[in-house]
């Protein structure tokens, strides 16, 4: 996806909650799909509006792997 109102987006996705509103996303991605260096150097620090940033690989496994409806508690 990408978000014109942020100027990024993420190549891999799963959203958790509100269809869309709430993702676990790979670190974000740049219009044309690279990665922002500054935007991944915050991994595993408070970042976004909401979502739940993973690095490229974890946010792939995400998406292959978790099925639709699993429930997800975030402490």
């Amino acid at each position: 996806f990408f978000s014109e109102r942020y100027e990024q987006g993420a190549r891999w996705w799963v959203s958790f909650r509100d269809w869309g509103i709430y993702l676990f996303h790979s670190v974000p991605v740049d219009r044309t799909g690279e990665v922002i260096p500054e935007e991944a150097d915050k991994l595993g620090q408070p970042a976004s509006h909401g979502c739940v940033r993973l690095s490229m690989e974890d946010a792939r496994w995400f998406y292959e792997t978790i099925p639709e409806g699993t429930p997800v508690d975030i402490d």
